[in-house]
């Protein structure tokens, strides 16, 4: 069973530790699964600071817009702040739409 196969196990069992745990993965896609994977399970306070410091953090745009979306579908004050702070510092254009985009869908809630 390949590490992607794995994340959609972890998703099923609710394992939110094992997932953002696969974050940190070397395998770019192995870390896409893990971070849409959260989305799929209830929010801890660590899943959510996972999130938020890829989002911030990661060099490669792909993760953090990854991260941005599934922010999206989360809610709180937190999450919001983070989005905004977000988008006043990135530069990626599609990661910049990630963040309109999650933004526009925490407001109209």
């Amino acid at each position: 069973m390949g590490k992607v196969d794995k994340v959609n196990k972890l998703v099923e069992k609710k394992k939110t530790d094992k997932l953002t745990a696969l974050i940190k993965d070397k395998d770019k896609e192995v870390r896409l699964a893990a971070i849409e994977g959260l989305g799929k399970v209830p929010e801890t306070e660590d899943s959510l600071n996972t999130l938020v410091k890829c989002m911030e953090n990661d060099s490669d745009a792909d993760i953090r817009k990854a991260a941005a979306l599934t922010l999206g579908d989360s809610e709180g004050d937190y999450v919001e702040t983070h989005l905004r702070y977000c988008l006043s510092h990135e530069k990626d254009e599609s990661v910049l739409a990630a963040l309109r985009e999650s933004l526009a869908k925490i407001k109209s809630r």
